[in-house]
C-alpha cells in the first residue's frame, strides 16, 4: 500500500519517497485521516487514490508533505552574488532600454525568498518606480501561498537577518513582522505544481524571466522528474538569463544546456549556448554593502525588543549610485554584453518575422507570437500576432495570446477588448472567458469577475475532465475547473 501511495504522490505532487523513507510518509499522513474522517491511514490513502484528486485533496497533500523550511536572506553567499555580480550588470543594461525585470522564486513557500529579492532590489535602484519589475512566487503548497500574501511572520523568520532588514517591515502588537505594503506589492504570488507540464507559459506569466530561482526543491523530486523540470525552466529564460539552484541539488548532467557561474559559496546557471564546467573564479573583494556576517543562527534582538537601532542611510546606497553613474566593467564571471547582445539578436530575427521558422497561415503566426512570449519578446510576439490576425481575422488563439501580452506589459483595457473580440468570434473559447475573469478580479470588478468564471465552468461541464483544452499548454479541462472554483473561492 505504502510503495503504491508513495508512486502515487510522485506522479502528483513531484515528491519522491525512497524505500527507506515510506514510514515516515504514512506519519505524515496521519492528519488526513483527521481531515476527511477516515479511521486508519490505509483507508484514507486507499480512498485518495480510488479516483481523480480534487483540488481540495490537493490541496491537503501539498499542505501536509511539502516542508515550508525558510526564512529572509537565505544563504548569504547568493545574495552577495545577486548584489556584487548578476543585479548590476543586469540593471545597467535595461536602464537604456525598457527598465524591465522578470524574477520567478519556484517553490517560495510562504514568500520570504521573492520578498528577499524584492528588498535587494529596493536597495539597488533608487528610481524603482520608474521600473517595470515582476517578481513571481509560485508553490504548490495553498496555506504557505497564503500566508506569503499576507506578508506577516514570526521572529523564526528572521534568524541571521542583518539589523537593517527592519527597515522594511513594521512591527505589529503581537510581536510579529509585517512587510510594508510598497515591498509586498512587488511580489505577484500564484499557485503552480512545477511537476505539471504547465510552464513556461505566458498564460500564467512563467516565460521570459530574468532571473529563476528554484533552491531546496528539486532534492524532493524523483530522478525522473528532475532533468523535466530543469528544461522547462531552461525554456522560462530569456537568452544570458540565469538559473540558481542550491548546491544540494546540482547534478551538472541535467544543467549542460546552460553555463556554469561558480562565484565563492554559489554556483549560477546562465542560459547560453551550454559551455563546460568553469573552475572556480575568485570575486574581487568589493565593498558588501548588502550583507554583514551571518552566522548565529538565532532570530536577531530587533525582533524582540523592537526598532532600537540607527536607521539605514536614507538616498541611493553606494552601490546603486554607482550603478547609476556609470556602467560596471564586467568580471571574469559574467558575459557581459554577450548576453544583451544575444537577446537583441534573438529579438531582431523575430521583428523580422523569421520567415525561415515561420509559415503564412495564422496557426503558424500564432505558434511563433508564443514562443516569443514565453522567451519574454513580447513587442516582436505581438508582431506575430497582428500577422496572425491579419491572415485571419476569426482566429481567437491569436486574439487570446494577444490579450495575455497586453496583460503581461499592464494594458488591461486594451486587453479587455481584444479578448472581448476573441469571445465575439468564439462564443465556445473556455480561455477566453478564463482570462476575462482573471482580469477583471485584477481590476477589482468581482461580480463581470464571477460571471465570467460562471460561463467558463458550464462550458467546462461538457468536456471530458482528462481533455486537453486547445491553447492551453497542456491544461486538462478537469484542471482548470478546479482553478477556476479555487479562483471563486477566492
Amino acid at each position: 500500500m505504502l510503495i503504491r501511495f508513495g508512486r502515487f504522490v510522485a506522479r502528483h505532487l513531484g515528491l519522491f519517497y525512497r524505500e527507506e523513507r515510506l514510514d515516515e510518509l504514512r506519519q505524515k499522513c496521519l492528519p488526513l485521516c483527521r481531515e476527511f474522517g477516515y479511521p486508519d491511514v490505509e483507508t484514507c490513502l486507499l480512498w485518495l487514490m480510488s479516483e481523480p484528486l480534487s483540488g481540495d485533496q490537493l490541496d491537503a497533500l501539498a499542505r501536509t508533505l511539502t516542508i515550508g523550511e525558510t526564512y529572509f536572506l537565505r544563504d548569504p553567499a547568493s545574495y552577495r552574488v545577486l548584489e556584487q555580480e548578476l543585479l548590476p550588470g543586469l540593471i545597467a543594461s535595461r536602464r537604456a532600454g525598457d527598465r524591465r525585470l522578470r524574477i520567478w522564486s519556484a517553490g517560495c513557500s510562504s514568500g520570504e525568498e521573492p520578498y528577499s529579492i524584492a528588498i535587494l532590489l529596493k536597495r539597488l535602484i533608487p528610481d524603482l518606480a520608474q521600473w517595470d519589475v515582476t517578481i513571481l512566487g509560485t508553490d504548490i503548497n495553498p496555506a504557505a501561498l497564503k500566508k506569503g500574501k499576507r506578508g506577516v511572520y514570526s521572529q523564526w523568520s528572521f534568524r541571521d537577518a542583518p539589523p537593517w532588514l527592519s527597515d522594511y517591515f513594521k512591527q505589529r502588537p503581537d510581536g510579529r513582522m509585517e512587510i510594508l505594503p510598497e515591498i509586498r506589492s512587488m511580489v505577484r504570488f500564484k499557485q503552480l505544481n512545477l511537476a505539471d507540464e504547465v510552464y513556461p507559459s505566458a498564460a500564467n506569466g512563467t516565460g521570459g524571466m530574468d532571473l529563476v530561482f528554484c533552491r531546496n526543491v528539486m532534492l524532493y523530486f524523483g530522478p525522473e522528474l528532475v532533468p523535466q523540470v530543469v528544461d522547462r525552466l531552461h525554456a522560462a529564460l530569456r537568452v544570458g538569463g540565469w538559473l540558481f539552484v542550491s548546491p544540494t541539488e546540482i547534478d551538472h548532467r541535467h544543467f549542460t544546456r546552460f553555463s556554469c557561474r561558480r562565484f565563492p559559496g554559489a554556483i549560477f546557471f546562465e542560459k547560453g549556448d551550454g559551455v563546460p564546467v568553469q573552475d572556480p573564479v575568485p570575486v574581487p573583494e568589493l565593498p558588501l554593502t548588502l550583507l554583514k556576517e551571518m552566522s548565529t543562527g538565532q532570530a536577531p534582538a530587533w525582533a524582540a525588543t523592537g526598532f532600537d537601532f540607527a536607521p539605514a542611510p536614507s538616498g541611493a546606497p553606494p552601490a546603486a549610485a554607482q550603478l547609476m553613474a556609470e556602467t560596471p566593467v564586467p568580471s571574469a564571471t559574467d558575459p557581459g554584453p554577450a548576453s544583451t547582445v544575444a537577446a537583441a539578436t534573438a529579438e531582431e530575427d523575430a521583428r523580422s518575422g523569421d520567415a525561415a521558422e515561420c509559415t503564412t497561415d495564422a496557426a503558424g503566426w500564432e505558434a511563433r507570437a508564443r514562443q516569443l512570449a514565453d522567451q519574454g519578446l513580447f513587442d516582436a510576439a505581438k508582431q506575430c500576432c497582428e500577422k496572425a490576425i491579419a491572415q485571419d481575422r476569426l482566429h481567437a488563439a491569436s486574439h487570446y495570446l494577444l490579450a495575455l501580452i497586453h496583460i503581461e506589459q499592464g494594458a488591461q483595457d486594451e486587453a479587455e477588448s481584444i479578448l472581448k473580440r476573441a469571445l465575439y468570434i468564439d462564443h465556445d473559447f473556455i480561455l477566453g472567458y478564463f482570462a476575462l475573469g482573471n482580469l477583471y478580479r485584477q481590476m477589482g470588478r468581482d461580480a463581470e469577475s464571477q460571471r465570467q468564471f460562471g460561463v467558463a465552468l458550464s462550458l467546462l461541464e461538457r468536456c471530458d475532465p482528462a481533455a486537453v483544452l486547445p491553447d492551453s499548454d497542456g491544461m486538462t479541462a478537469g484542471g482548470l475547473a478546479e482553478v477556476i472554483r479555487r479562483q471563486r473561492r477566492g
